[in-house]
Formats: structure tokens, C-alpha cells, sequence
């Protein structure tokens, strides 16, 4: 029998094959960039709706060779649609528009005028202009351009700090002390069997109880309450694990520099700002105003999340981020979550590369002691990262009721901040060889 073929290299072999003329729609490696497979070759050029043998992860040589004939047979329109594009982006610029990802918003439409007009022609300049007229009318209602003149006007900004008060004192006056103290031991027990194994249906059923229980019990809310408080006795540090850069908790400003870098240090506008970066469909948002509004609010919430399940998510984060030391290879963790993050951590060849070189005490790069710094407090990038990630779920309304789900964005915020810093060496290693 002939060997099963993996998509992504049929698609890349195919794509490679198409020659010159694609490169904007190419990586470093001359591979499709993610977003030129997501946004062109499957919706557009293979049709995976009609089309769903293109689809599985794993084809036969019979679907691979048709899938590469499809392909190439789109190659005029693929070097048309590239050509739109350059185009495009150098109307983007004249117009000076800065909403939106380029990439994500005229990859699609790059490839529709390549099937409609053919290559760009005489009228090249004019056809950009309109197409990209059309394309952000009515998105500017969510630009970062409309936030930064909302939170200019005082008027805007007086009733947004008084919104401020209002709901930070509320949070303030509410909780209850104990909680900071052995109260709070029963809920991190119960991240004990969320963090722990399941080795069958019945114990995977008992952690989903167990969690739900958990988002519903008042341990998040009390102890992001007593967060804020002097002298508050909590369970972990909110400056050691990074969350914060002060104890007790500051109130968020609205605009202008924070007093930290840190996710509890930043102000309303510039988490709104993060939401509008993040967004790819900025249509199903609501405007600016209620925007602003709804995340004073959360920013002013414990732990800055406004959704129980987010809060019991970040506590348990904190738990298992406590437990990561990829420098210290004899560390295994309190957790079975925990643990196998950290054995998959500390075998990372980066983090082998860098134990070797503090244990010879070797010179070592600036660019790699940055590394180097956020592996020995691994705790701190890692929370940077799920935070934000529980933000964008917050304001989006995404659940995290579900413990399989919350036990994969945990191992993902890790896997991610490892990518980070890998991508980080590379990039080191490269501007070295450069030189």
C-alpha cells in the first residue's frame, strides 16, 4: 500500500512548486504563511466545504496528487492575487489606515480580484483605493483612532473615573477576610483533583463536579477583594508570581502610563486597546463607549476578570505556575497538570542549553539572559500570558466551565511562552550569523 501523506506537506510541496510570484503570501521557508492557508487555500482555492476529502489531516496519494493538481492550477490566480496585494498594502499606507490586519482583511479579497479583474492593471491604483473604501466603512466605529479621541474628552473621562470608584470600592467593601486564611484551603484543595489525574469515567465526572464547584464558591472573589487590602494574608504573592507591581492591588487608571507593567497595572484604555488588536471581526463588539465602560468594570473586578469561572481559572493557573521551574530539573510539581508541564519544560533543548551554560557560569548573550531571566522566574511570563488569555475569554464571553478545556489552556499558555522564548533564540542566533 503507498504511504498516507500528511496535508500540510502536500499543501507546502505544492505551494513550493508554484515558483516565483507568491512571495508575499510566503514565509522565511518559501512555505505558505498560516494565514495564506487559512484565508486562500482552503476556503478559496480548495474549496473545503464542497470539497471535504481536502480536508483530513492524513491523505492518500490519490487525493494528494489531485489536492497539488488544484493547486497548481490556481497559480495565475495566486500570483495575481499577490500582486493585489502589494498593491493593496501600498494604498493602506498612502491612506494611512492603521485598523485591522492587513493579512486577515485583503487576503480574501486579493484573491477575488485576481478571479474577477486578472492581474492588476492601468486602473490598479483606483480599484485598491475603492476596494479598501468599502472594506473599512463602518469599521473605524471600533478603531483604536475613536478610543484614543473618547478617553481625550474630560467629560468622558470624569464619568469613567467616577464609574471607577464606584466599583472599585464596591469590590473593596465586599469579600470577607477569612478567606485569605483557611478558608482557602478547601478551594485549593479541590484544585488538588482538578490539577490531578483521572484515570477513569468516574474520576473524570467527579473533577468536572468538583470544578464547577469550585467557579461557583466565593475563594476567587474574596481573595481578588483582599488582594486590595493592606496586610492582606494570601496564599501567594501577586508581585513574586508577576500579576501585579504592587501590594496592596492599585486602582486601574483610565488612561495614560500605568505605575507597573504588569496585568493588574494597566490602564482601562490600554486593555481595550488589547481587545481591538485582538479582535478579528471588530463587527461583533459593541462601540467604543460601551466598550470602555464594560471593561472599567472588569478592571475593577477581582483579579480584573469579571466572570466567576475566569477567576477560579487564574487561581488555579497560579497553581500550577507556582509549581514551574524549568531551570531546576529535580523540580516535579505538587500536581499531575503541573508536573507533566514541567518535565516537558525542563527537557526543552533551549532550557538544557542554558542549564549548561549557568552550571559552567559561560558568558552569555543579553538577548539570551532575557530568556534566561523569565525561565527562572517562569511563573511570571507564564500568568502574563494566561491573564490575558482569560481577558480575551472575559470579554468575549467564552467559557472556561469546562476542566478539560481549562487543563488544555493551561498547557497551551506553556507551550506558548516556550514557543516565545525559542522563537526568541532563533532570532538571536540569526541576527548573530547576520553579523
Amino acid at each position: 500500500m503507498d504511504p498516507a501523506l500528511p496535508r500540510r506537506a502536500v499543501i507546502d510541496r505544492a505551494w513550493r512548486a508554484l515558483g516565483p510570484g507568491v512571495e508575499v503570501f510566503s514565509g522565511a521557508d518559501g512555505g505558505p504563511l498560516r494565514r495564506t492557508v487559512k484565508r486562500i487555500i482552503d476556503p478559496l482555492v480548495l474549496r473545503l466545504r464542497s470539497n471535504t476529502h481536502f480536508s483530513a489531516p492524513v491523505l492518500t496519494p490519490a487525493v494528494a496528487a489531485e489536492l497539488h493538481e488544484q493547486l497548481i492550477g490556481c497559480g495565475l490566480q495566486l500570483r495575481a492575487a499577490a500582486a493585489w496585494f502589494v498593491e493593496l498594502k501600498q494604498q493602506r499606507r498612502q491612506l494611512r489606515i492603521t485598523t485591522g490586519n492587513a493579512q486577515e482583511l485583503y487576503f480574501p479579497v486579493c484573491f477575488e480580484l485576481a478571479v474577477t479583474r486578472g492581474a492588476p492593471g492601468a486602473d490598479k491604483a483606483q480599484v485598491a483605493a475603492q476596494v479598501l473604501a468599502e472594506l473599512h466603512r463602518g469599521r473605524d466605529r471600533t478603531a483604536i483612532e475613536v478610543l484614543n479621541d473618547h478617553v481625550a474628552d474630560p467629560r468622558i473621562l470624569d464619568r469613567l473615573h467616577r464609574q471607577c470608584e464606584r466599583s472599585w470600592n464596591d469590590v473593596l467593601g465586599s469579600g470577607s477576610d477569612v478567606a485569605s486564611g483557611t478558608d482557602s484551603a478547601a478551594f485549593f484543595a479541590g484544585l488538588a483533583t482538578v490539577l490531578g489525574p483521572a484515570d477513569s469515567h468516574r474520576a473524570a465526572v467527579a473533577r468536572q463536579r468538583v470544578w464547577s464547584a469550585l467557579v461557583a464558591d466565593a475563594t476567587p472573589h474574596n481573595l481578588g477583594a483582599a488582594a486590595r487590602r493592606p496586610h492582606a494574608r494570601l496564599p501567594f504573592s501577586i508581585v513574586d508570581t508577576g500579576l501585579s507591581s504592587a501590594l496592596p492591588q492599585r486602582p486601574p487608571p483610565i488612561d495614560g502610563p500605568a505605575e507597573g507593567d504588569r496585568p493588574l497595572d494597566r490602564s482601562v484604555a490600554d486593555r481595550v486597546r488589547a481587545t481591538l488588536r485582538r479582535a478579528l471581526d471588530r463587527d461583533e463588539l459593541p462601540g467604543v463607549p460601551l466598550l470602555c465602560a464594560e471593561e472599567v468594570d472588569r478592571a475593577c473586578a477581582p483579579w480584573g476578570l469579571l466572570a466567576e469561572d475566569k477567576q477560579a481559572g487564574l487561581l488555579a493557573g497560579i497553581e500550577v505556575a507556582t509549581d514551574l521551574h524549568p531551570l531546576d530539573a529535580s523540580r516535579t510539581g505538587r500536581h499531575q497538570l503541573s508536573a507533566r508541564i514541567q518535565a516537558r519544560l525542563a527537557k526543552e533543548a533551549y532550557v538544557l542549553h542554558a542549564r549548561r551554560y549557568l552550571a559552567a557560569g559561560a558568558a552569555v548573550h543579553p538577548r539570551q539572559r532575557q530568556v534566561i531571566d523569565d525561565l527562572g522566574a517562569f511563573c511570571r511570563p507564564y500568568l502574563n500570558r494566561l491573564w490575558a488569555r482569560l481577558h480575551g475569554r472575559d470579554v468575549w464571553q467564552e467559557s472556561c466551565a469546562d476542566v478539560d478545556e481549562l487543563r488544555s489552556l493551561l498547557e497551551g499558555v506553556a507551550r506558548s511562552v516556550s514557543l516565545d522564548h525559542r522563537q526568541r533564540i532563533k532570532t538571536m542566533l540569526e541576527v548573530r550569523v547576520a553579523g
